[in-house]
C-alpha cells in the first residue's frame, strides 16, 4: 500500500476523533463515555495510519512490518491514555459517590437529631401539661381526685427523673398545709397527760360536726397517701438524684422513710404523730428539726448524717432512738426534752450536744464513739460521762427527771 494512503487514512481517523470529541461536549452525561470510546478508537486508527505512512515515506528501506509495529505502539499509547482517563474518571465518580453518601448520612443524622429534639419537646410539653393539671387537681374537693393527682405526679417523676425534686417539692408543700385531727389531740393528751377540757364547748348545728369529722378523715387519708408517695419516690429515685425535703411546720402521722438518700431534710416546728421513722437513711445535707414536737416513737436507727443535725428545743414525748447512727458532723440537741428514753447506743458521732436537755427516763450511750477530740460531748447539768482515750463512752451517770420526781 502506498504511504499516502496510510497518511490519508490516519488523517481521516484523527478528523473523525476530533468531530466525535466536539459532539461529546453536547451529549448527555450518560452518552459521553460511549462517544469518548469511539473517539479513542478513531484516534488510535488515525495515529496508526499517520505513523505507518510517515515511516514508509521517510524511510523507503523500512519494512512494512516494522512500520506497523511502530504505529501499533503509538496507537496503543493513545489507548493506554484513554484507559488512564477512564480509571481516573471512575475514581472521581467513586469519590463523588462517597461524598454524596457522607452528605446523605449527615443529613440523616441531622434529621434524626431534629426528630429527637422535637420528640423531646413534645414529651416536655406533655409533661408540663400533666404537671400543671395534677397540681390544679390537688385543690379539688373530692379526696379521690386529690389522691389521683398525687399518683399522677409520682408517675411524672418516674418517667422524667429530672422532675423528681419538683414533684417532691409539690408533695411536701401539700403536707405543709395546716391540718389537725381529733386523734392527734387525743394522742397529745395521752402522751402529755393533759386531760383538761374547755369549760364550755362551742355549739354546733346537728350534723355539722359529723360532716367536719368525715372531711377531716378524708383529708387525713390523702395526706397519708402523700407521705407514702414521698417515701416511694425517694426509694426508687436514680442513684444520681438526691432530693431535698422541706417539711417546715408540717403535721405528719406515722411518717416512714428508710433505705434511701436525702439531701437537706428540713422539718423545724413540725408536729409528728404516731411514730416517725427515718431508719437506714443517708443524709448528705443538714437535718433541721429545731422546735419540732414528736408525739410518738422517733427512730433514726442506722442512718448516716453527713451534715449537721440541728434539733435544739425539740420535744420527744416517746422514745427517741439514735442507736447505730453515724454522724460525721455536729449533733445539736441542746434544750431538747426527752420524756422517755434517749438512746444513742453503738453510735459514732463527731460531737454530741445535750446541754440543758431534759432526760425523762433513760439515757442510753453504751459504746458510743465520739470522734472530735476537742469537743466530744456536752451533757445536761448533773450528768457525767466516763470516756476512754479514743473517745468511746464507758459509763454515763446522772439523775433522770423521773428519778428526781420519785
Amino acid at each position: 500500500m502506498e504511504p499516502w494512503l496510510w497518511v490519508g487514512g490516519g488523517a481521516a481517523g484523527l478528523v473523525t476523533a476530533v468531530v466525535l470529541l466536539l459532539l461529546r461536549a453536547r451529549r448527555a452525561d450518560k452518552d459521553k463515555q460511549s462517544v469518548m470510546l469511539g473517539a479513542t478508537i478513531c484516534g488510535a486508527i488515525g495515529v496508526l495510519g499517520l505513523a505507518v505512512g510517515w515511516l514508509l515515506s521517510s524511510d523507503p528501506g523500512a519494512g512494512r512490518a516494522e512500520a506497523l509495529k511502530t504505529g501499533g505502539v503509538a496507537s496503543g499509547a493513545l489507548i493506554a491514555l484513554y484507559a488512564l482517563w477512564l480509571n481516573d474518571r471512575r475514581r472521581r465518580t467513586e469519590e463523588d459517590r462517597r461524598e454524596i453518601e457522607r452528605d446523605r448520612q449527615t443529613v440523616e443524622v441531622a434529621r434524626q437529631e431534629l426528630e429527637r429534639v422535637r420528640a423531646m419537646h413534645d414529651r416536655e410539653r406533655v409533661a408540663d401539661e400533666r404537671f400543671a393539671r395534677s397540681v390544679e387537681l390537688l385543690g379539688h374537693e373530692a379526696d379521690q381526685v386529690r389522691v389521683g393527682a398525687l399518683h399522677a405526679l409520682v408517675g411524672l417523676a418516674r418517667a422524667h427523673p429530672s422532675r423528681t425534686q419538683t414533684v417532691v417539692d409539690v408533695l411536701c408543700s401539700y403536707l405543709r398545709r395546716p391540718f389537725q385531727h381529733k386523734r392527734y389531740a387525743a394522742l397529745r393528751d395521752q402522751l402529755t397527760g393533759d386531760d383538761i377540757q374547755p369549760l364550755k364547748e362551742p355549739k354546733k348545728l346537728p350534723g355539722v360536726e359529723d360532716e367536719e369529722t368525715r372531711a377531716e378523715d378524708r383529708e387525713r387519708q390523702v395526706r397519708l397517701a402523700a407521705q407514702r408517695l414521698v417515701a416511694e419516690i425517694l426509694r426508687n429515685a436514680p442513684q444520681d438524684v438526691v432530693c431535698n425535703l422541706d417539711l417546715t411546720g408540717a403535721v405528719l402521722e406515722n411518717f416512714v422513710l428508710n433505705q434511701c438518700r436525702v439531701g437537706v431534710f428540713s422539718a423545724p416546728d413540725a408536729e409528728l404523730y404516731a411514730g416517725f421513722t427515718l431508719d437506714a437513711v443517708t443524709f448528705t445535707g443538714t437535718v433541721e428539726l429545731t422546735g419540732s414536737l414528736f408525739y410518738g416513737k422517733a427512730s433514726f436507727s442506722t442512718s448516716e448524717f453527713h451534715g449537721e443535725v440541728q434539733a435544739a428545743e425539740t420535744e420527744f414525748h416517746d422514745d427517741a432512738i439514735f442507736s447505730f447512727i453515724k454522724a460525721f458532723k455536729y449533733v445539736n440537741l441542746e434544750s431538747a426534752v426527752f420524756k422517755r428514753a434517749a438512746l444513742f447506743d453503738e453510735s459514732t458521732i463527731e460531737t454530741l450536744n445535750l446541754d440543758l436537755a431534759d432526760i425523762g427516763e433513760v439515757l442510753g450511750m453504751q459504746n458510743v464513739e465520739l470522734t472530735n477530740p476537742e469537743d466530744r460531748l456536752r451533757l445536761p447539768r448533773g450528768w457525767r460521762a466516763v470516756l476512754d482515750r479514743k473517745g468511746k463512752v464507758l459509763e454515763v451517770r446522772g439523775r433522770t427527771t423521773a428519778e428526781r420526781l420519785a
